[in-house]
């Protein structure tokens, strides 16, 4: 069996048990599908910190030429997928902790059958901190879906938007830098060039994903503001040009950032005014800086 079919499966499994809660849960799926971001946001966070700067492990679904990037994209099966699906399951059925072992429980079994398969590859790790991350991650998550129901609380909506999109946009910005080779923001730290420019790209893009979620908080669909804000990053992008932080296939390259972050802010307050509950009670308590 060629490496990449479990990766495959199991994604798409994923997806399909995504889309079953949703159409399952109609009234709430805008809420669904957020959730589900924001946990990916955090394991993506999570993954940063473990996988990309510390060597955690290693994936091999053997899909793309270069190694480190096709270890990405295992990663990204997993906290994209596999765990946030689950966790989302859990969370919204609230399952019985008996289920929940159960949960956790396969998840240690399919790590470990990756392992004995070589499909993944433990550097430091071991099974037993997936499992430990796992409990912490449904205690966290389940926390979370309370403070959500707290319609007027401000700043855990931010979080959850940061969160959620930053998902979005660090997925987009890997096919962008690291696949296409658009543009590079190397963080000039690590030997492997193409984990060095995914450690820095993804401090920017984070960087700008903040800066997004400011505008779409209190400025949804304003967009004046949208294009201000466009300007201002684009020129800290110059200024990042001329320093050699940022490179460039060429000069045109320039404008794939402005593109990339105008559509990040459209499709956020869009989103934002059409499904968070705290965009009517910004506008109504005059918060918004409109």
């Amino acid at each position: 069996m060629a490496n990449w079919v479990p990766f495959v499966f199991l994604s798409l499994f994923s997806i399909f048990a995504l889309c079953m809660i949703v159409v399952k849960n109609r009234r709430i799926s805008a809420k669904i599908i957020l959730f589900w971001l924001f946990i990916s946001g955090l394991a993506y966070v999570f993954e940063y910190i473990i996988f990309v700067l510390f060597n955690s492990y290693t994936y091999h679904p053997h899909i793309l030429s270069n190694n480190y990037n096709d270890s990405v994209l295992g990663s990204i099966s997993s906290q994209a997928f596999s765990v946030p699906v689950a966790i989302t399951y859990i969370v919204l059925y609230r399952t019985a902790i008996s289920r929940i072992a159960i949960i956790i429980g396969i998840f240690f079994v399919i790590e470990t059958w990756f392992i004995y398969t070589k499909l993944y590859e433990h550097h430091w790790w071991e099974s037993y901190y997936t499992s430990f991350f796992l409990i912490i991650s449904v205690i966290l998550a389940k926390t979370w879906w309370k403070f959500l129901e707290n319609r007027s609380n401000h700043y855990i909506q931010f979080i959850t938007l940061f969160f959620a999109l930053s998902t979005v946009t660090l997925s987009l910005a890997w096919i962008l830098s690291s696949l296409l080779k658009l543009y590079i923001i190397p963080m000039n730290h690590f030997s492997d060039p193409v984990r060095d420019l995914i450690a820095g790209n993804a401090i920017y893009i984070w960087f700008t994903t903040y800066f997004y979620c400011l505008v779409i908080f209190f400025r949804p669909g304003d967009w004046k503001s949208i294009l201000w804000s466009v300007l201002f990053l684009f020129m800290i992008e110059s200024f990042m040009v001329q320093e050699g932080r940022l490179l460039l296939e060429s000069y045109w390259m320039i404008f794939i950032l402005p593109l990339f972050h105008l559509t990040m802010m459209s499709l956020g307050s869009h989103y934002y005014k059409q499904y968070f509950d705290t965009y009517i009670e910004l506008q109504r308590k005059g918060l918004s800086f409109k």
